[in-house]
């Protein structure tokens, strides 16, 4: 087959997914077992690969993965000696001819990710079941640890175009923890799951097609949403598959970025470090995704450690407040502005939980709290809050509203 039939039926294969746009024109000349990454490090040729190790055996398909063998810290002819964390090029478009785990870009990856200290492992998967391929890969590798020389619960998954909604789908699944990072490139992500504990690196070519980037945008607004973990980096006249064919160094940066981004992620330091104030990054969690129980339930946990934690009885107001417990949410607002937090709007809010409560002259308080603040400009506003309408009529009330 010719390279440019060659080239043409990955450009299929890919825009079967993405759409049209860059990935989908063809380049002649490219020989794909010998396309490789943009940036080259010192070591890359003496990394050891084991190639076509049988993973599964499935429907009568033998599936085989390369394992490339991490390089010592610093020493680019000695092998590591301890266990190392995995990096895995997720295959999920399943094209054999070549197999896609030979293809000079992932092999080059391989050899990238190995001479900066990790274990990497590139793989077959059948078509037509690429998560239940990538599942029995993930289960294969950590199984046989020991063998291997990888740690089974210090897993990346890198993953780009057709590749990365299947990819995306087990790196985001809260029941994956051995997932420690993960790295998606110029494709779909799969937004069924979103792992908030979990780094994520996204990587946009500007100049590839408006699907591709609208679903990354989507994503990482989503994700920074709910206080998810995660970098981005935007290269403006990148390309579909700049990390293989644009040369420049905006290319080379991404991906040394990339490679600093696992190794510090894949690191028991790193991981300690984002154990950190997990309590209150939980209760940020549980409030947006709008779990009121939840919010109320790490608002407690939070509590407990710390007991006089602002952020916490603010949050546990808001919970209350959705869950219509006024009175609790009143008393949880009042104590958040006491303790000078966002303490406009406790206030305010402790006033209209108040008022929906019946506690006129306790509404009554907490809004004159609220206005002496001097942040509370928008009268008119105060004046259509239905939460307000039991205490409308009152002196004190329309005092509030001609105050300057």
């Amino acid at each position: 087959m010719r390279l440019w039939t060659l080239r043409l039926t990955l450009a299929a294969a890919l825009g079967s997914l993405l759409g049209p746009g860059p990935v989908a024109q063809a380049q002649p000349n490219v020989d794909i077992l010998r396309q490789g990454a943009v940036l080259t490090l010192p070591g890359m040729e003496s990394v050891e690969v084991d190639t076509g190790i049988v993973f599964s055996t499935v429907a009568g398909r033998t599936l085989k993965l390369d394992l490339f063998h991490p390089l010592a810290a610093g020493n680019s002819s000695q092998p590591r000696a301890a266990r190392a964390p995995l990096v895995i090029f997720v295959n999920s478009v399943g094209l054999d001819t070549p197999p896609l785990r030979r293809w000079g870009i992932y092999q080059s990856w391989g050899r990238l990710v190995a001479a900066s200290g990790m274990a990497a492992v590139t793989h077959d998967c059948r078509r037509e079941a690429p998560r239940e391929d990538l599942a029995a890969l993930v289960a294969h590798l950590r199984q046989n640890a020991d063998r291997y020389g990888i740690d089974p619960d210090q897993i990346g998954i890198w993953a780009c175009s057709a590749n990365l909604r299947d990819a995306s789908w087990y790196a985001l699944n809260p029941a994956n923890t051995h997932v420690k990072a993960a790295v998606f490139y110029y494709g779909n992500v799969d937004t069924t799951y979103l792992r908030t504990d979990l780094p994520i690196l996204v990587g946009r070519a500007g100049l590839d097609n408006l699907g591709t980037n609208a679903s990354l945008d989507g994503f990482v607004w989503r994700a920074l949403r709910r206080n998810a973990n995660v970098t981005t980096f935007n290269i403006p006249n990148g390309r579909h598959a700049f990390d293989a064919f644009d040369p420049e160094e905006t290319s080379k940066e991404a991906v040394r970025a990339t490679l600093r981004f696992l190794r510090a992620n894949l690191s028991p330091a790193m991981q300690a470090a984002l154990r950190v104030r997990a309590e209150q990054r939980l209760l940020v969690d549980r409030h947006e995704a709008r779990d009121w129980e939840g919010t109320l339930a790490a608002g407690t946990a939070l509590l407990e450690k710390e007991p006089r934690q602002p952020q916490a009885w603010h949050y546990m107001g808001d919970a209350h407040y959705n869950l219509r417990h006024f009175r609790d949410a009143a008393e949880n607002y009042d104590r958040a502005g006491e303790a000078g937090y966002n303490i406009a709007v406790a206030y305010y809010n402790a006033g209209c939980a108040w008022a929906l409560a019946g506690e006129r002259e306790r509404a009554l308080t907490s809004l004159e709290k609220a206005v002496a603040t001097g942040f509370i400009a928008d009268r008119r506003g105060m004046a259509n809050d239905p939460d307000l309408a039991s205490v409308k009529d009152d002196p004190r009330f329309q005092k509030l509203m001609e105050a300057p």
